[in-house]
């Protein structure tokens, strides 16, 4: 017959049990845009914003559709649902981190005015993008200091273990501007399938002058951050309003 004792201590052993399962299932301190998995098919979809994506800018820009991620207290945020273009995480050679790279500049000025009008950016929120060693590949080296942006880019940790839990949901569609400025692509299938393509992550690999991506086949690969065949898929926390959620 068991002890008084054993029975609380089985009892204390099962709670604890269950407060490690549900921080394994709902991401707890990982950063600020967690969320439970979800199936790629049964996310929302919305439009917001403009980019130039059948490389053809005298026909004007194209709406950019995105894929919900989360949803939270009147905001939700967004990834694009393409990869937009072809551009290098960083313009030159050596090490850099998500903070001084100039695609995270590139996002937060040139995209961020080109593709948005000025009601549309009041929508955008700043957001505190975690950087962490626990937002990285396992072999990542530091990744530098949080940073307050608009728009960003996902880390290896969310790519590959918050939001898509599937591999095929990593794989992503070039644009055709994406396709022309030389992003790297395959074909899986017949000639009639749909692209998929190389994409940026925010965090670093082995060295900082390497950066995170995932592969045309959803797994995970790094690249030298001055190569320009990675295609950039922007995330950003909106106004649910803003993009006909409530």
């Amino acid at each position: 017959m068991e002890t008084y004792d054993n029975i609380i201590l089985k009892r204390i052993g099962y709670i604890l049990f269950l407060i490690v399962l549900a921080l394994h299932i709902f991401n707890v301190g990982g950063g600020n845009a967690e969320s439970a998995n979800v199936d790629n098919a049964s996310r929302k979809t919305v439009t917001f914003g403009a980019y130039d994506q059948d490389n053809n800018p005298d026909n004007g820009q194209e709406p950019i559709e995105w894929i919900v991620l989360n949803e939270k207290d009147g905001k939700c945020l967004l990834l694009s649902k393409c990869g937009l273009d072809a551009v290098s995480y960083q313009d030159n050679e050596g090490d850099t981190d998500w903070e001084k790279s100039t695609l995270r500049a590139w996002l937060n000025k040139d995209f961020l005015e080109k593709s948005f009008t000025a009601d549309e950016q009041s929508a955008i929120q700043t957001t505190t993008v975690v950087n962490g060693a626990g937002q990285g590949a396992s072999y990542s080296c530091n990744a530098g200091t949080d940073t307050e942006d608009k728009i960003f880019l996902l880390s290896y940790r969310e790519a590959f273990s918050v939001y898509f839990p599937q591999p095929e949901d990593r794989l992503c569609e070039p644009t055709q501007t994406a396709q022309a400025h030389g992003v790297l692509y395959s074909l899986t299938g017949d000639q009639n399938s749909v692209p998929s393509c190389v994409w940026w992550l925010r965090s670093p690999a082995d060295r900082l002058a390497n950066a995170m991506q995932v592969y045309c086949d959803s797994t995970e690969i790094f690249s030298d951050v001055h190569f320009s065949n990675a295609a950039v898929r922007p995330a950003l926390w909106v106004n649910a309003e803003a993009v006909g959620l409530k």
